[in-house]
């Protein structure tokens, strides 16, 4: 089985320093956000599982982010700059189903000479007042209505 690209795109110093959006159309592929504003996962950098909170707004256009100091962890931890290329992929499981699967990354430096960076530095780490401390698992329906939205998305 092979990996499906969700997407992929140059890192700006939006992306490094706050947050990094995300594609709308991508989020029937992560878990149930289950009536919240936020769902906790985890992306496959290498060989280490970072742990992502993915967040939409309340009202009006969703416009998914990763942000808050768990998306910072993951840019400080692994050097991300600007001009890096990032592409997420979904993982099938070794059955062969997307519910079983896990998110992977994989970060691509731009070539000597070919950096478009600008002269931006790294922000500090912000610790964050509102941590996600649980979220709810999505039932069984909704999770089987979710991933064959999510498989028909990626194909």
């Amino acid at each position: 089985m092979k990996d499906t690209e969700m997407f992929s795109k140059l890192l700006t110093p939006t992306d490094i320093n706050k947050r990094l959006a995300i594609p709308t159309k991508i989020l029937p592929c992560f878990p149930s956000f289950n009536g919240a504003h936020a769902v906790k996962f985890h992306l496959m950098y290498g060989t280490k599982m970072w742990p992502i909170v993915c967040t939409v707004r309340k009202n009006g256009y969703k416009k998914p982010v990763f942000s808050g100091r768990l998306w910072r962890k993951f840019v400080v931890g692994n050097k991300l700059n600007v001009g890096d290329r990032i592409t997420m992929y979904k993982v099938l499981g070794e059955d062969g189903y997307y519910y079983s699967s896990h998110y992977r990354v994989e970060v691509v430096k731009p070539a000597a000479g070919n950096q478009h960076r600008s002269n931006s530095t790294l922000l500090p780490i912000e610790q964050e007042a509102g941590d996600i401390t649980e979220l709810a698992n999505a039932g069984e329906v909704e999770l089987d209505l979710t991933l064959a939205l999510c498989n028909y998305l990626l194909k």
